[in-house]
């Protein structure tokens, strides 16, 4: 990891350069990309949405980033429960490692992501559907 990286991760988190060397590899790659993830924030788009509680409306979108998985309160339109933010982090991962590889984080076959609860038609009540996409900024 080159050493702009690691002052960056001292200075930021205040990880030590002992601990910062006993990161595993595929870390250590991620966070060698940093300059390349902070170039992309992360869409979610509300595509779908039946009986929410939560009131998300098509349109509404929950933006993270850039660069980051810190929620960007100025663009998001719409909160969430806290059944999406799993969901949501684990897409972004895959954005991320994405990214990091040179690949176009919105190549991807699975880009949808669905609320917990699994609708009035199985069981439940509700149901949205959320897009994602990774844009960059700047």
């Amino acid at each position: 990891m080159e050493q702009p990286i690691r002052n960056m991760l001292k200075e930021g988190i205040g990880i030590t350069d002992e601990d910062l060397d006993k990161l595993a590899p595929s870390i250590q790659k991620l966070l060698s990309a940093a300059p390349q993830l902070m170039a992309h924030k992360f869409v979610f788009e509300v595509v779908d949405s039946c009986y929410c509680f939560a009131g998300a409306k098509v349109g509404d979108k929950v933006v993270f980033g850039p660069g980051t998985i810190q929620l960007n309160m100025e663009e998001t339109t719409w909160a969430p429960c806290i059944g999406f933010f799993g969901s949501m982090l684990e897409h972004i991962h895959i954005m991320f490692d994405r990214i990091a590889d040179g690949r176009d984080p919105n190549d991807t076959i699975f880009p949808y992501v669905e609320c917990f609860d699994r609708g009035l038609a199985h069981g439940g009540l509700g149901k949205v559907w959320l897009k994602l996409r990774a844009e960059k900024v700047g």
